[in-house]
């Protein structure tokens, strides 16, 4: 008797540990070192959108080069600026918000799982979420997909709760995160979850949810949605922003102006937004195909819905790969019910080994760096000395423990401690931008040089909205097509991708200095600045 109580307080004292061990790496997997990276891709959009509406005391209508930029939804805007406006305009804050609606969506999600499953295989479904590329990468990016898949999982956790019986409120919650979903990137997040809640109504006759009290919220969500897209065009004073609604997410969908890829690349980014879990994504389709009839409702339904979500995308014209984010938090689920009835544990076993070779795996990569000559800061150390000891501490105790959860939501950890080592340390160390340090470089002559009107020059690219941020502009640049109109109406000139060699030659004739910018391989995010070091004082690089 004495061991058994002894074993019991035992368990509990390990399943306790490894909840607050998941805790701690979910916040440092999602904020730690989110200054550090410079802004990447399509994040400097959003940035640069939300500072201009800042500069512009402006709600709705986000600007790129004071220029309306009116094709995405105002919500991320929104929340990025007033962000920005609370503690400056820098990389942290403009990820914060995204960073704390993926924390939110972890713990709502959660809450889903708690419904679905008892408490140990809820933390594994929300282990399996949160440890999931797809969210760990998104959530630490500004961009809007994060917002939306906070909107998608709310949204799915309110129908859980409240699906049994008509309710006001549920209808009203449901509808409202359905609409911060939509107001985010689109009507991605009215499409999959209508597929989720059609498939269960149908399936399951729940059709008492037609009633009066869900057409009154939904059409005050419907009047909401639209009302955004009436401010826009109120101020703007043109109609433009109802004809970019249908044209990005209606016509987009059936006849895209851009987006073709082939229709076989979600095959490839399914699993890819899943993983390091991605190896039991087909046998987990495999046994729902095979015990179809023997499933409970709930592994019905999700399975069913992650067909349909599937098919929906790989039918739509316009395909990216992130376009099928939408589709993580039902396939975890999907994957959790399998976990749970797991009878053979050979991908159980292979994920194991797989994580014995982690720790080796993160001293090799510590050896290549050094080996290479890449620079070390005591932050790596760090990093690099807790994701070993944590691992191999994790290791050890998955082999002690004989219950599968618990083993299985270690190994998910040790995991996860190799996304943290990239993504908060490794990633953010040896990233760099062209396009920050010509724009902060730009920044710093603006500010030495005052009311000195700077401008672009080019044939083929102007410089993006990344390039914008850092420069922190006041004013439109005014993008110009000859290099003399330029030498007469500019004392900053900004170059982009490609400099003719007629071009420098005349700039250096007429006593123009330049730095330039460069990167291997993509010419695109070359700059090139041009300054005349007579009239300008010149900022220390």
């Amino acid at each position: 008797m004495k061991n058994f109580i002894h074993k019991i307080i035992n368990t509990i004292q390990i399943f306790d540990l490894l909840r607050l061990l998941f805790i701690g790496l979910l916040f440092s997997g999602i904020f730690l070192n989110l200054w550090e990276r410079p802004l990447f891709g399509v994040e400097g959009r959003w940035a640069e959108g939300a500072r201009e509406m800042s500069l512009r005391s402006s709600w709705f209508v986000p600007t790129i080069n004071f220029e309306p930029h009116v094709t995405k939804p105002l919500i991320p805007f929104w929340l990025i600026k007033i962000s920005g406006e609370l503690f400056g305009f820098s990389e942290f804050t403009v990820r914060l918000p995204g960073a704390l609606l993926g924390l939110f969506s972890v713990l709502i999600f959660y809450f889903l799982a708690k419904k679905l499953f008892e408490k140990e295989w809820a933390l594994i479904g929300t282990a399996l979420y949160g440890a999931s590329l797809g969210f760990l990468e998104f959530s630490r990016l500004s961009q809007s997909e994060i917002y939306q898949l906070f909107g998608i999982v709310s949204a799915l956790t309110v129908y859980i709760y409240y699906r049994e019986k008509p309710s006001f409120t549920g209808y009203t919650l449901f509808i409202f995160a359905l609409l911060f979903g939509a107001l985010s990137k689109g009507l991605t997040a009215v499409a999959v979850l209508g597929l989720f809640v059609g498939l269960d109504i149908v399936l399951f006759r729940r059709f008492y949810h037609f009633n009066p009290k869900l057409f009154i919220i939904l059409a005050l969500g419907v009047s909401l949605y639209f009302l955004h897209y009436y401010l826009i065009s109120k101020e703007l004073q043109t109609q433009l922003p109802f004809y970019l609604w249908f044209r990005e997410n209606l016509k987009q969908a059936v006849d895209p102006y851009d987006n073709l890829r082939p229709f076989y690349i979600y095959f490839y980014f399914w699993p890819l937004w899943i993983a390091p879990f991605s190896l039991f994504l087909p046998l987990a389709l495999y046994k729902n195909f095979k015990n179809f009839k023997s499933l409970s409702q709930n592994e019905k339904l999700f399975f069913l819905t992650n067909l349909f979500i599937f098919l929906l995308f790989t039918l739509a014209k316009a395909r990216r790969g992130y376009y099928l984010l939408p589709i993580l938090p039902f396939t975890i689920i999907t994957l959790t019910f399998y976990l749970k009835n797991l009878k053979e544990f050979f991908l159980v076993k292979l994920h194991q080994g797989i994580a014995l070779f982690l720790p080796f795996l993160s001293l090799v990569s510590l050896y290549f760096l050094h080996k290479k000559g890449y620079p070390f800061n005591p932050n790596l150390w760090i990093g690099f000395g807790f994701t070993i000891i944590a691992q191999i501490f994790l290791l050890i105790k998955s082999i002690k423990i004989s219950k599968l959860s618990e083993k299985f939501l270690s190994i998910i950890l040790i995991f996860l401690l190799s996304e943290i080592l990239y993504f908060s340390f490794l990633q953010p160390a040896y990233s760099s931008s062209t396009e920050k340090e010509s724009g902060l470089f730009v920044k710093r002559l603006s500010e030495k040089n005052q009311d000195l009107k700077i401008c672009s020059l080019s044939l083929e690219e102007r410089p993006v909205a990344n390039f914008y941020f850092y420069a922190e502009i006041k004013e439109k640049v005014e993008d110009l097509k000859k290099p003399e109109e330029a030498l007469s109406k500019c004392k900053i000139i900004i170059i982009r991708k490609n400099l003719k060699e007629e071009w420098l030659n005349l700039f250096q004739k007429e006593g123009y200095k330049m730095e330039k910018f460069e990167t291997k391989g993509d010419k695109s995010k070359n700059y090139y600045i041009f300054y005349k070091s007579s009239t300008l004082k010149t900022p220390s690089l």
